[in-house]
């Protein structure tokens, strides 16, 4: 059974039609990855899935259970996290303090599933070394880190990162895909968008399209880079080379 799954979603926002019956499916421990042009509504549909924004029609589920109508706090108790473009952790806290209080803040279902101490998080984020710094000391990859950190102390059965490699040069970004890498293997469902195609054929099991408000292609990184339709909406016609370099 799959983790998540999005079913004939539709969202608009006055006149403009943002998605006109969106699918994904999401098996459990995958790396999934989600692209698409700017504006193809990939944010939206985390919004969406986290319960930030409503659907106009269709429904989430999350193992099994329609969260379409849940608000975001009773979300993430049951286990979905999100990591954001724009990193947003405690600044004048150290990673360690900004790690205990969102363990302290998980819900009850959170607490019952946990799966790490706090120290074993610090080492999964690299940040044993610096979790007594000041966050707003620290550089732009370890404050990432704290981010994931933070999604990691409420105990979530998938996480949701929205461009993570923003920012980041070359080496950081290959850090950062050994660190989601490290996260499927250690039980955690991953869902990724991101622009760097490199990064979406190294580490993704499966990849949907967004375009035009539907899912015009899902598969392997390998499959919607021959996919016709994807060349030709998210390459522009160009060789599907470029998928990768």
């Amino acid at each position: 059974m799959a983790i998540l799954e999005v079913r004939d979603l539709k969202k608009s926002f006055g006149g403009l039609e943002v998605f006109a019956g969106v699918n994904i499916s999401i098996e459990k421990d995958q790396i999934y990855g989600i692209i698409g042009t700017n504006g193809a509504g990939k944010t939206t549909l985390f919004n969406i899935i986290c319960g930030v924004l409503r659907a106009d029609q269709g429904s989430v589920l999350f193992n099994g259970e329609d969260i379409s109508k849940k608000p975001t706090h009773k979300i993430a108790e049951l286990g979905i996290g999100r990591c954001f473009q724009t990193v947003m952790p405690f600044k004048s806290m150290t990673p360690l303090e900004n790690v205990r209080v969102a363990r302290a803040t998980a819900g009850k279902k959170n607490k019952e599933r946990e799966k790490f101490s706090i120290d074993e998080i610090m080492e999964i984020t690299n940040l044993t070394d610096k979790m007594h710094i000041k966050t707003q000391e620290l550089s732009l990859p370890d404050k990432k880190n704290v981010e994931i950190a933070r999604a990691l102390a409420c105990n979530p059965e998938i996480i949701l990162f929205d461009e993570v490699s923003c920012g980041l040069s070359g080496e950081e970004i290959y850090s950062r895909m050994e660190l989601m890498k490290k996260l499927s293997k250690m039980g955690i469902t991953v869902v990724v968008v991101e622009h760097i195609m490199l990064f979406i054929k190294e580490i993704c099991d499966q990849v949907s399209v967004l375009h035009s408000g539907k899912v015009i292609c899902s598969g392997t990184p390998q499959e919607v880079a021959r996919d016709a339709g994807v060349i030709e909406a998210y390459l522009g016609g160009k060789s599907n080379e470029n998928i990768g370099s």
